[in-house]
């Protein structure tokens, strides 16, 4: 049934946005993180014994999409995401959507996604450790994806689950307003630090070698996008609009599912601007950004 698996730890592979891979581990205490891979593999683990806990590592739509099938298991989240389980315009309020783009995402996330608001049992934080019986998992808070994003540790079988710091060949992501570059930074850093033998991951291709230096490119890919920005700017003054034409993130207009990703390319992109800015880097003077050296 799983995919992978190492102790009692294993990994279900889920198809492409809004899907996410999913954690599953087969303690004394049964447990489902990102319940967002699939379903019927999911029921099957759930069938062979009761799932009593439910984790989801961050406040992402594609990363609930089955948990309306666990309403029984005790709901665990990060203290800082846990808003957007339960009132599902936190979700979207953030974006400054229209009210028409307010109403679609709505529908979206409440009938793709199967939103259902959700009280959590408990909440996460930093360096808790995780008791399912068999196996233990230690919180690493890595915020920068989002504020309350959640990757663990799990001493026992030496492997690390990344959650969406997830190694892919696009890079990280902080595109949401409340994205944190600095702080994503920083999150990589540190989970590099961890000695094991397997990254898994919320999307790619999910099974890694636990080798930092996976982590060390995926940072890179934050200095090759500043530096694109860079050589951008070398050709004299740019407005925002034009900067996000480049499609420096993404390579070209995207779209997934409702989601158009220069909204993403946006964000990103201004929260390059603001530290170089910041480092006095760059000039903003009119609307324009420009190369102060």
């Amino acid at each position: 049934m799983n995919d992978f698996c190492k102790g009692a730890i294993g990994i279900i592979l889920g198809g492409r946005y809004p899907h996410c891979h999913s954690l599953v581990i087969d303690g004394q205490r049964r447990a489902i993180i990102d319940a967002a891979s699939d379903r019927e593999k999911l029921l099957a683990f759930h069938q062979e014994r009761q799932v009593d806990i439910l984790i989801t590592s961050h406040a992402h739509e594609d990363h609930l999409m089955y948990n309306h099938l666990f309403d029984h298991a005790a709901f665990w989240v990060h203290e800082a995401d846990a808003h957007g389980f339960t009132d599902i315009k936190t979700l979207i309020e953030p974006f400054e959507p229209t009210e028409e783009e307010s109403a679609a995402w709505e529908d979206f996330i409440t009938k793709e996604c199967n939103y259902v608001p959700r009280e959590p049992d408990r909440l996460l934080y930093d360096g808790d450790v995780l008791d399912f019986g068999d196996t233990q998992a230690l919180v690493v808070h890595a915020p920068g994806h989002t504020p309350g994003h959640c990757c663990f540790h799990f001493p026992q079988e030496r492997l690390l689950f990344l959650a969406d710091m997830d190694l892919t060949r696009i890079g990280p992501y902080y595109g949401d307003p409340g994205s944190d570059l600095d702080l994503t930074i920083c999150s990589l850093k540190r989970l590099a630090e961890f000695d094991v033998d397997v990254y898994l991951t919320s999307h790619g291709k999910g099974i890694y070698e636990g080798n930092p230096e996976l982590i060390r490119r995926y940072l890179d890919i934050i200095r090759q996008r500043e530096n694109r920005l860079l050589d951008f700017l070398c050709q004299g003054p740019k407005t925002l609009d034009e900067i996000v034409q480049q499609c420096i993130v993404y390579g070209k207009p995207v779209e997934l599912g409702i989601y158009d990703l220069s909204i993403s390319e946006r964000h990103m992109m201004s929260k390059h601007l603001d530290r170089l800015v910041q480092r006095e880097v760059v000039l903003l003077d009119e609307n324009r950004y420009s190369l102060l050296r």
